[in-house]
């Protein structure tokens, strides 16, 4: 009998690692000075026509991220540039809206234009001499611009002075163009038209500008570009797919009904209030704001408009605050009743009492399903103040998120018991973190035993015994995820030799804790990395599904011997088939619970 298994018959996911092994890449660059793009298709291409699974895998890997390069190539040779796939009865499923037939599959679109060209309207005239069908992206859902220095096609990286640099962009504006700015700025609007032709059902445009030493008349243009795009966009994203230069400022005023603004500021406060301006330019049809500023900028101007009138978000689902600072306390609460946020699901904020007060909180209730906050003294206080947070009050409440990184105290772990006794028990997920130094580990670890809803527990600071570990699992039920400094085994328990340590945990404690599964330890200079493994392996045995143990950067690879090590010795013999998981899975942090 063969052993050999026809292709049909595979599981999508092994064809799917066969495509990637035959290919060695899921991305397709076009650049004429990249051969290996050229080599990608003509190993991909032939994988269309051989079955049926092979095509399911290959097809969307054909062209998923498209770069092509038109600042510096003549483009003459359109041969490279056809990468339609094979017509099949495959086509007929990726026809959209607009019937175009779907041949090419390219979803990120990254294109590269020569800055003056951009500006002087020859870049349009390059993509007007592509094929319309072959330069039509109508599955991407994102499109760059790459802007780049040169003079009309010719990148110059050689920028010399910044005097020299100055003259040459002044010029680059003046003499080269030999056009008025109103030529330019109709160059710039026959180009964002010929781009919304080529991504007709894109929703996210961006825009990655010169860098330039000086502030240049070119700045304003690229300004104009920029928020012409955004026009076509729905989403905005500064913090994971461009860079913007701080002098380069959007025309805000142009750009409204976007469904998507996310931004991490980062030396100016000017670019950071602008996009304040564009949420709520954009408050009728924003559905997520994501906003990570200066300490200084006027937060209230979200819910605020310049005249001081209430700004109300009635699609938001999802609103991240960080990184703003201490100044934004509650001395300054916004407005007394107004609900800014009415349908708000998802709510991140690494804040002390944004707004003063509630605002947050105000008229979301019944839709609130998930919280990543930082708690401490104040934030308690204002949820006793306002009462936002009373039995039955948020029927749809799974993930909650709480953590600080202040010194633990006593009062302070008072007031955090009392809000996860009315809050918590609700969720579905509770996870909490203390990233400060714990003054009493004794009293903390008995504080976290009582909150027996706790599923993802981090004490970063807290280096427990095994026996402590036990104590908090036995403990908390739900927890399947802990993270703390490095264990340790001393003190042992009242009669335990040293030598029967695994028969002890074997006969007291096992099973328990079978929701336990990922273990996360930082380990410091002068830890016994044997005593550790022992930590873990000793836990695996009292855990039965327990299979993560993670180290954090260097110290993985002297952490995996010590548990082969530790793994060979005797009294680990009859468990070693279940333990030996924990060197193949435990090298990756498991992805955090996300809200």
């Amino acid at each position: 009998m063969s052993t050999f298994s026809p292709l049909q018959r595979l599981p999508l996911h092994v064809v799917d690692l066969i495509v990637k092994h035959v290919t060695g890449s899921s991305r397709l660059v076009y650049d004429g000075v990249l051969p290996n793009s050229h080599e990608y298709r003509v190993l991909l291409k032939p994988l269309l026509w051989v079955c049926h699974n092979l095509r399911a895998v290959a097809y969307p890997l054909f062209c998923h991220d498209f770069e092509l390069n038109l600042s510096s190539l003549p483009f003459d040779d359109l041969d490279e540039y056809y990468l339609k796939a094979p017509a099949t009865h495959i086509d007929y499923r990726y026809r959209n809206h607009l019937g175009y037939s779907t041949h090419h599959m390219a979803k990120d679109v990254t294109i590269f234009l020569d800055e003056l060209a951009v500006f002087n309207g020859k870049a349009l005239d390059t993509l007007s001499s592509v094929p319309y069908d072959d330069c039509t992206f109508p599955l991407a859902r994102k499109l760059m611009l790459v802007l780049v220095n040169g003079t009309d096609g010719e990148a110059d990286d050689d920028y010399g002075t910044d005097e020299d640099l100055g003259c040459k962009e002044d010029a680059g504006a003046d003499e080269a163009f030999g056009i008025d700015p109103q030529r330019v700025e109709d160059n710039i609007g026959s180009l964002v038209e010929r781009i919304k032709q080529m991504a007709p059902v894109a929703s996210e445009y961006s825009v990655r500008p010169v860098l330039r030493r000086n502030p240049s008349v070119l700045d304003q243009y690229c300004s104009n570009l920029v928020s012409r795009l955004y026009q076509l966009a729905s989403r905005i994203d500064h913090g994971r797919t461009f860079d913007f230069v701080d002098h380069v400022e959007l025309q805000v005023e142009l750009i409204r009904n976007l469904t998507h603004v996310s931004y991490v500021s980062g030396s100016s406060m000017s670019n950071s209030y602008q996009y304040i301006q564009l949420a709520r330019n954009s408050a009728p049809t924003l559905q997520s704001l994501a906003l990570g500023s200066e300490p200084d900028i006027y937060i209230q101007g979200i819910v605020m408009d310049a005249d001081g009138n209430h700004v109300s978000y009635p699609c938001l689902h999802t609103l991240a605050i960080w990184e703003m600072g201490d100044s934004l306390g509650s001395e300054r609460p916004v407005f007394k009743g107004a609900a800014p946020f009415p349908i708000l699901r998802r709510l991140r904020i690494s804040i002390d009492v944004p707004f003063g007060d509630d605002t947050l909180f105000r008229g979301n209730a019944a839709t609130l399903e998930a919280i990543d906050m930082q708690l401490d003294i104040e934030s308690i206080s204002m949820f006793r103040k306002y009462k936002v947070f009373v039995p039955g009050s948020h029927p749809r409440l799974q993930v909650v998120k709480f953590w600080h990184k202040n010194n633990s105290g006593s009062e302070l772990l008072s007031e955090v018991s009392s809000i996860m006794n009315d809050i918590g028990q609700r969720a579905t997920v509770c996870q909490y973190s203390q990233w400060g130094f714990v003054k009493d580990p004794e009293s903390t670890l008995s504080f976290f035993g009582s909150r027996a809803n706790i599923q993802v527990l981090t004490l970063s600071s807290l280096a427990p015994t095994l026996w402590q570990v036990i104590t908090l699992i036995q403990s908390l039920p739900l927890l399947s995820d802990l993270r703390t400094s490095e264990p340790s085994l001393k003190p042992l328990p009242d009669g335990v030799d040293l030598d029967l340590l695994s028969e002890h945990v074997r006969s007291k404690y096992a099973p328990m804790g079978r929701r336990f599964r990922c273990w996360h330890i930082t380990k410091r200079d002068g830890s016994n990395m044997e005593e550790i493994a022992s930590c873990v392996l000793l836990l695996a045995l009292a855990c039965p599904n327990f299979g993560y143990a993670a180290l954090s950067g260097r110290w993985r690879r002297q952490f995996m011997n010590a548990m082969k090590k530790k793994i060979g010795e005797p009294e680990f013999e009859q468990d070693t088939p279940r333990l030996n998981r924990l060197l193949f899975d435990g090298w990756e942090s498991r992805k955090p619970l996300d809200i």
